[in-house]
């Protein structure tokens, strides 16, 4: 009996440090996948280029206020079209928000998962400035630190 409880807790403990790996491993996948697709247009730091591309860093985060501004996020053509399967969009999107706008998160928010990218990229959007202005019109009713970031001249968001 002592063997097999040391034995179930090896296999424990491997099975924790494996799914552990697993994760640090999926956040340096997504890092990668962001230099590889993302970062050629929203730069290293996703800051954007002003009027060109939108900012990432310390913005991205309020779409997750709204269910249309979620799904905007994986149905915008260079989420939808990036060429990574769904796990991986689904990680490197997940990593884009923590990483750099998870002051901005909604409260609660979930993190996205592979069904729901698989569906939402199936769809993806023909007019994403004019969505994008819309949610973000609809958001800032109801978030003042959303109409503030917009408020200032700096980059776009």
């Amino acid at each position: 009996m002592p063997g097999q409880t040391r034995t179930v807790k090896s296999i424990l403990a491997a099975a924790l440090l494996a799914v552990s790996l697993s994760a640090a491993g999926d956040d340096h996948r997504a890092k990668i996948n962001y230099m590889l697709y993302c970062q050629g247009c929203h730069l290293p730091a996703a800051e954007g280029l002003e009027d060109k591309v939108p900012r990432m860093s310390g913005f991205v985060g309020y779409f997750t206020h709204s269910d249309e501004g979620r799904r905007f996020l994986i149905q915008v053509p260079g989420s939808a079209t990036a060429p990574v399967n769904d796990e991986q969009l689904a990680e490197l999107m997940n990593w884009i928000l923590r990483t750099y706008s998870a002051d901005e998160l909604a409260d609660g928010f979930e993190p996205y998962t592979v069904a729901e990218v698989a569906e939402l990229r199936q769809t993806p959007d023909t007019d994403p400035a004019a969505r994008r202005k819309q949610i973000l019109e609809d958001l800032s009713k109801k978030n003042r630190q959303l109409r503030r970031s917009l408020a200032q001249p700096a980059t776009s968001p």
